[in-house]
């Protein structure tokens, strides 16, 4: 599986994307995140921090993965965006297309704003 998928606090924390585009596999990725949300998996994490090259594959890629998460009902944000998905993402005017998260922590508390506080 060259996505790397993990779980933290409620939210599906998706990685490896740096490795990932030199995989041929990377075509199977989005098929792995059905698979998560066939398991009723609906907030999920892109996390960045170690892409440095990005291209039309790439784009298209995180593209299909959120389009396919928001079609059922899911939701997907950018956290820990290396400079090059930084810069992508403003370069490209894709700011109001993804939430973008300095840290992982902030990513979860996005998901977690309207929890009830008393409820733990």
């Amino acid at each position: 599986m060259p996505l790397n998928i993990r779980v933290e606090r409620g939210v599906t924390v998706l990685s490896n994307f740096g490795r990932l585009m030199n995989d041929p596999r990377h075509f199977d990725a989005a098929g792995e995140v059905a698979d998560r949300m066939d398991l009723g998996e609906r907030e999920f994490a892109m996390e960045m921090s170690g892409v440095h090259e990005t291209g039309a594959s790439f784009l298209g890629l995180l593209m299909t993965i959120t389009r396919d998460v928001r079609r059922r009902g899911g939701e997907v944000v950018i956290a820990r965006p290396s400079p090059a998905i930084r810069g992508l993402v403003l370069d490209m005017r894709l700011d109001d297309f993804w939430d973008v998260f300095d840290t992982l922590d902030e990513a979860v508390a996005f998901y977690r704003r309207h929890d009830d506080p008393e409820v733990e």
